[in-house]
């Protein structure tokens, strides 16, 4: 199996930390989706159309995304301040 590309929402990679290490481990995890698309997250839910998405807690940040097998992609939907 190739590795999924990724993509990140900017309005999601925009509420993100710039740096540091909060920064890092976000990012390794994302990446980390590529050689992993079915990786579980902490939970799941749907979003607005009904679609099942991936919830995963990192630090203070909570990384919402799903796997597109139809076309070998990792969708980062949000990344936003963990409740």
């Amino acid at each position: 199996m190739r590795p999924y590309a990724i993509y990140i929402n900017q309005a999601a990679l925009n509420s993100s930390p710039r740096a540091g290490a909060q920064r890092e481990r976000l990012m390794k995890f994302i990446c980390s989706l590529a050689d992993n698309p079915d990786a579980p997250g902490d939970f799941s839910e749907k979003d607005n159309v009904g679609r099942p998405v991936q919830v995963k807690i990192i630090g203070r940040y909570a990384v919402t995304f799903w796997a597109d097998h139809a076309v070998s992609e990792i969708k980062v939907t949000h990344i936003k301040p963990a409740d």
